[in-house]
C-alpha cells in the first residue's frame, strides 16, 4: 500500500518523453530570458539573429505572395505532353536520319 500523500498535493505524474522535452524547452526559455535581462553580449547577438531571421521570413513571405504564381508556373510543366522523338521507344527510327554523334 502506498504511503498517504499530504493534503493539497497532486499525485506525481509519470515523466514521459514529451514532458521531458517541454521541461527542457521551458528551462532553455527561462535561461534565455535571464540572459536578455542582463543584456549579455550573447543575448544581444541572439536578439539580432532572431530579428534577422524574422525579417528574412517576412521578406520571403511577401516575395512569394507577389511572385509565387510566376515561379510555380516556371517550375511545373503543363499537362499536355510532347510527342516522342523519332527513334525512341515512342516511334520508329527513320532510315533517312543518320545516327547522331557529338563532335566539338
Amino acid at each position: 500500500m502506498p504511503p498517504p500523500r499530504p493534503a493539497g498535493r497532486a499525485p506525481p505524474r509519470p515523466v514521459t518523453a514529451m514532458a521531458a522535452v517541454w521541461e527542457a524547452l521551458g528551462a532553455l526559455g527561462r535561461e534565455l530570458a535571464a540572459e536578455w535581462a542582463t543584456q549579455d553580449v550573447r543575448a544581444a547577438l541572439c536578439q539580432l539573429l532572431l530579428l534577422w531571421l524574422g525579417l528574412s521570413l517576412m521578406a520571403t513571405r511577401l516575395a512569394w505572395r507577389a511572385y509565387g504564381e510566376e515561379v510555380a508556373a516556371l517550375c511545373y510543366r503543363p499537362a499536355a505532353r510532347r510527342p516522342p522523338a523519332p527513334g525512341t521507344d515512342g516511334g520508329p527510327a527513320t532510315a533517312a536520319e543518320p545516327g547522331k554523334t557529338h563532335r566539338e
